[in-house]
This record gives C-alpha cells, sequence and structure tokens, in this order.
C-alpha cells in the first residue's frame, strides 16, 4: 500500500474543508486502485493546519491517479484553489513488511 499525503493551509472554513473532503472520497474514489482517505487537523501551532491521506492499492496507482481525468479535473477546480499552500508526498510501509 502507498500513502499519499497532502498537508495543506487553507482561509477556507473547517466545514468547507470538511465539504471538500467528502467530495473528494466521492469523486477520487472511483479511481482504480484508490482504497480510501483520511482527513485530519493539527495539533497546537504547526506549519500546516491540515492533512489529507489518499491510500493506493500500490505503486502503479501513483501515475494512473495523478493523470486520471477525475483527479485532474479535483485537483484543478476543487482542491488546489482551496489549498494553495501544500506539501505533497508518496509513502510506503518500510517496515514492519506486511502489516
Amino acid at each position: 500500500m502507498v500513502r499519499h499525503l497532502i498537508v495543506f493551509n487553507t482561509q477556507a472554513s473547517e466545514t468547507e474543508v470538511r465539504a471538500m473532503f467528502d467530495q473528494a472520497r466521492a469523486v477520487l474514489g472511483q479511481i482504480p486502485g484508490v482504497l480510501g482517505f483520511e482527513l485530519g487537523q493539527a495539533l497546537g501551532e504547526p506549519r500546516y493546519r491540515y492533512l489529507l491521506i489518499v491510500d493506493f492499492a500500490d505503486e502503479s496507482v501513483i501515475p494512473y491517479y495523478r493523470e486520471h481525468p477525475l483527479h485532474q479535473q479535483f485537483a484543478d477546480q476543487v482542491f488546489r484553489p482551496m489549498a494553495q499552500d501544500r506539501l505533497t508526498t508518496d509513502f510506503v510501509r518500510l517496515y514492519p513488511e506486511g502489516s
């Protein structure tokens, strides 16, 4: 499994962020290889306030997801305008293997 992590800041309200997350699950969840989603909010005064996690079945999903029309449209029309200050990284589990 691969975890696609996006930490971001936004001027949007928490209600708007939750609505974006619900839309992400509905739209991006249709892309083959996407397994699940999580939304988190940082504690304290961190550099980034929110965390969006998209789980992929394996590494082959990464380029497919990036280029998929549903992702492109959602990213361009919904997510990027809301989360202009963001950092994205993909992680694969190293240890313990298979857990």
